[in-house]
């Protein structure tokens, strides 16, 4: 499950170092926890799995982030326009949001991805 999460990390433009490992595991115990407790399940699959993931994910670049050892994700040079005759293209330079509320929104994104999914698939507890 660590290889998927660091493999998801990467997408995100995130390289997890061999120190960030054991806090990605802790996070994945807690958020399996929260999951299972959530749906009343003894294991996660599916789509749970991909919820799991995402959560992951967002809550380690948070704990990250908010103790300061947080270095980035690398979004900067949004494309803002492409034009095919003579390849032009253009970076939005002035977007209205910092670095900083761009990774916020992406990790706001991760930390509350599959609600729908949760709710969906919770079990009744007799």
């Amino acid at each position: 499950m660590i290889e998927k999460i660091v493999y998801r990390l990467g997408q995100i433009g995130y390289d997890v170092s061999n120190d960030e490992r054991s806090l990605i595991a802790s996070e994945i115990d807690k958020t399996e926890a929260f999951i299972k407790s959530s749906c009343n399940v003894m294991e996660i699959r599916g789509e749970l799995e991909n919820v799991l993931i995402e959560r992951v994910c967002g809550n380690f670049l948070f704990m990250i982030k908010n103790s300061g050892r947080f270095s980035g994700v690398d979004n900067d040079g949004f494309v803002k326009e492409i034009l095919e005759g003579d390849v032009k293209v253009v970076f939005d330079e002035n977007s209205v949001l910092s670095q900083e509320q761009r990774i916020d929104k992406i990790i706001d994104y991760l930390m509350g991805y599959g609600e729908d999914i949760i709710i969906s698939k919770r079990c009744v507890c007799w």
